[in-house]
């Protein structure tokens, strides 16, 4: 029977091959999967949230607009891959802005608040995302395509969780299903800060090899 142990890899050495870092990257894994979660949540229920507000036909996709703009200025400009250097600091930063981000659209008491809300809340998803793909590229569990394989359930649990919005609207209203994604994002960012170590260094230790 193949049983885990726990083991401390000395500060310095290079992980053997087979090392696994799973507490870090299932974590990382969470918070990219709220971030994605949020965009499609975000992306599904933007007609419910123009319609709240009564807003003309031409400008109902705006909150949508800036939520894209704000998460594609975020991703881009972030770094996602090398050191992790302070991704636990930022990462876990971005992650309570994403809480923030969504408790202001949630609560948007008009139309164009919404829409600022949406682009603030558009750059913390895509940081979020960004600094999170960073800590799953560095934690290279197996031969790094487990790392590729949790980004890509990440992404693929995000999608589900947009869908499973369009059923939860009618029961908790839009800004009711923002409230989850806020509890959702309050977890990740607690849980990112608790596990993902501070430098490359530091993830080292965090191995659990099968032997």
């Amino acid at each position: 029977m193949t049983a885990v142990i726990p083991t401390r890899t000395p500060r310095g050495a290079t992980p053997k091959q087979g090392t696994l870092r799973w507490a870090p990257a299932l974590w990382a894994a969470y918070a990219q999967a709220v971030a994605f979660a949020a965009a499609a949540v975000t992306a599904f229920l933007v007609t419910d949230i123009a319609a709240e507000f009564q807003a003309s036909p031409g400008t109902r996709l705006w909150p949508l607009g800036a939520f894209a703009l704000g998460l594609v200025v975020a991703a881009n400009t972030t770094r996602r891959t090398g050191a992790l250097g302070r991704a636990r600091y930022t990462g876990a930063i971005a992650l309570g802005a994403l809480a923030l981000g969504a408790t202001a659209l949630a609560l948007a008491p008009a139309f164009g608040f919404a829409i600022g809300a949406a682009g603030a809340f558009g750059v913390a998803v895509g940081t979020a995302i960004a600094l999170s793909g960073r800590v799953l590229t560095a934690a290279e569990i197996g031969d790094g395509s487990a790392s590729v394989a949790l980004s890509a359930a990440a992404l693929l649990t995000g999608i589900a969780a947009g869908v499973g919005a369009l059923f939860a609207a009618p029961l908790y209203g839009w800004r009711g299903v923002l409230g989850l994604v806020v509890v959702a994002a309050v977890l990740a960012a607690w849980k990112f800060a608790e596990y993902v170590p501070d430098d490359d260094a530091a993830l080292r230790e965090c191995d659990v090899r099968f032997v």
